[in-house]
């Protein structure tokens, strides 16, 4: 799969062809170039946000913003997949406040939430493995949203994908120092709390999720007919950044982070039918010099 934080000047010198032909009227040429990172754009959306609804539509209004502004992209400045990603980035620490941001913001209520819920290990049914893994990917991923979103970005590209400190600098516009420093301080905090409270990273925690998945179906917090989180199809992040997971370093938070990217990478909705309906608009037309059919 196209991994947009490694360096390949071949798939550069692809993306710079299609972008001529894209400005050239060439349709098919933009569909590709924008399908190339649909699926990165929609991961970080909704690791970001936790909602598939809000990353869907949030996926929609940063790809508009990349097809408008195209023209203006200048590679003189900037390598093309560097400069779509300073776009997600902005547009998703700037975008409003979605609604898991309104309901999950703060570590210390957010832990004593969790473990107000009774542990109840009577669940047998044939699901209830697949419960827990549902239950242990939506309880991480709430961890993240108690981060400021800043942090929660540092955190999702330096620790979960993998982006080194030069690249990570450069999408977020700040100081590699900066980075390195965010990176750190959203990864100790959201390793305190789990450290303090979950039992799949630290063994002498009473929290399990197979002891929760009870409790969550009699408050309807998991629906086992439609999974929000846990994708067994799907593969795992690891998966989708391995060639970079190479020359990780390993350290104290590793065991921690592994937990993070052994979660899903989702899917996103097929994008070519919406984007080859915007394509008939007029003013999309003319920004492309596409022909009437």
């Amino acid at each position: 799969m196209y991994d947009p934080f490694i360096e390949d000047a071949s798939a550069d010198g692809h993306d710079a062809g299609l972008i001529l032909k894209a400005l050239d009227g060439n349709a098919d040429s933009l569909e590709e170039l924008i399908i190339s990172h649909q699926a990165w754009i929609y991961n970080i959306a909704f690791k970001m946000i936790m909602d598939h609804d809000d990353a869907s539509d949030i996926t929609q209004e940063i790809l508009i913003k990349i097809i408008t502004n195209l023209a203006s992209y200048d590679p003189e400045k900037a390598a093309f997949k560097a400069w779509v990603y300073r776009i997600v980035v902005n547009h998703v620490l700037n975008m409003k406040r979605k609604k898991f941001e309104k309901r999950i913001h703060d570590f210390d209520a957010y832990v004593s939430i969790i473990e107000r819920l009774p542990d109840d290990s009577t669940y047998n049914r044939p699901d209830a493995g697949i419960l827990a893994e549902e239950i242990k990917t939506g309880c991480m991923m709430g961890m993240l949203m108690c981060l400021k979103r800043s942090e929660r970005m540092a955190f999702l590209l330096g620790a979960v994908f993998a982006v080194n400190d030069e690249a990570g600098s450069d999408i977020m516009g700040i100081t590699r120092v900066n980075f390195r420093q965010m990176l750190s301080r959203s990864r100790k905090k959201v390793f305190n709390y789990m450290n303090g409270v979950c039992g799949h990273i630290n063994p002498d925690n009473p929290c399990r999720c197979s002891k929760k998945v009870k409790s969550f179906l009699n408050l309807g917090m998991i629906d086992p007919a439609r999974l929000r989180y846990h994708r067994q199809e799907s593969r795992a992040v690891k998966d989708v950044i391995g060639s970079r997971l190479m020359n990780f370093q390993q350290s104290y938070y590793e065991p921690f982070i592994r937990q993070f990217r052994e979660q899903p990478f989702y899917d996103p909705p097929d994008i070519a039918p919406w984007l080859q309906e915007i394509l008939k608009h007029k003013e999309f037309r003319e920004l492309f010099n596409l022909d009437e059919e």
